[in-house]
């Protein structure tokens, strides 16, 4: 049998790599059938997954091998000739699983992937975004502890702290957990869990907003005094404004709260936030802005001026 795992969210490809393999040590304790090789390592040959796949385990009837990182190794080619020589042999296999695990989503163009997106019980995870990535959080607090629970709120907030980034999400949630004994509040979110840079220029807008220059200015100079990558915040500042535009837009359309959040793809988290903040932003005037933070990564990419410099006169003349 051939299993292949992959996709943009390596965090549950790997939790189901890892039930797989758990699942099989309940039934071989010692791991004697067990074979994983990462092509990702150095001095990995094809050769050592090849001696598992033609000679049986006298020790272990059943085995599973697992290979991680092979299809865009130079390696892939030898793996495949092999799979298509002995394609029926393989598949009808009983005692042996082959596990091809992979690190976001393969080139279209590779061989050994595309003949097992054909031969192979395949799985791919993408990524959780809105509604999904809610019900992930939900389910993933009550797997860690089933007297736990999160409010609304809390979930709304720790989203937007943390984003979507699944490893630390579950970072997050598990800390959260393991202080709260029962339902996590937001007041505990608060408490525990820091807020992410994107979070953070919610709040530098917010002062844009109302026009206190001065709290700008202080916030993003927090983010450069901590170390915080500037080229990152400007990137930030087109992405919120980007929002921003788009909520205004479909908001002028008609639509409520939860359609822009449904046709924008944002969390509701951050269209209610960019609601509130497009009361102080005409959307000509928002135009304006995204067409000066054009200007300014034109200029910044070519030289003209210093990254840091950039910042501060966007905020001083907005």
């Amino acid at each position: 049998m051939l299993i292949f795992l992959y996709g943009e969210d390596s965090f549950r490809s790997n939790q189901k790599l890892s039930e797989l393999k758990n699942k099989f040590l309940q039934s071989d304790k010692f791991g004697s059938g067990l074979s994983v090789f990462d092509f990702g390592e150095k001095n990995v040959s094809a050769q050592k997954l090849l001696d598992v796949l033609e000679m049986p385990n006298l020790l272990a009837p059943k085995r599973l091998a697992i290979a991680k990182r092979i299809v865009g190794s130079t390696e892939a080619e030898e793996i495949l000739e092999y799979l298509e020589k002995n394609k029926k042999e393989i598949l009808e296999e009983k005692d042996l699983v082959v596990v091809f695990w992979e690190e976001g989503v393969p080139k279209k163009s590779a061989k050994l992937a595309k003949f097992l997106e054909t031969n192979s019980k395949k799985q791919n995870f993408e990524k959780f975004e809105g509604l999904k990535l809610s019900q992930w959080v939900v389910k993933r607090v009550k797997e860690i502890s089933d007297k736990s629970g999160i409010t609304k709120p809390a979930l709304d907030k720790l989203l937007a702290y943390a984003g979507s980034d699944m490893y630390v999400l579950d970072r997050e949630i598990q800390k959260l957990v393991n202080y709260k004994d029962g339902l996590i509040k937001d007041g505990d979110v608060d408490l525990l869990v820091k807020a992410n840079v994107n979070t953070n220029i919610f709040n530098t807008i917010d002062a844009l907003a109302g026009n206190n220059k001065k709290m700008a200015l202080k916030l993003l100079h927090q983010h450069l005094e901590k170390g915080d990558d500037p080229f990152y915040i400007f990137s930030m500042f087109i992405y919120q404004f980007r929002n921003l535009i788009k909520v205004a837009d479909l908001k002028d359309s008609g639509m409520n709260e939860n359609q822009i959040s449904k046709v924008a793809k944002l969390h509701p988290f951050v269209v209610k936030k960019s609601l509130g903040q497009i009361r102080n932003f005409p959307l000509e005037k928002l135009r304006n802005i995204y067409s000066e933070l054009a200007r300014a990564d034109a200029e910044i990419k070519t030289g003209k001026i210093d990254i840091k410099l950039a910042l501060d006169k966007f905020i001083v003349e907005l």
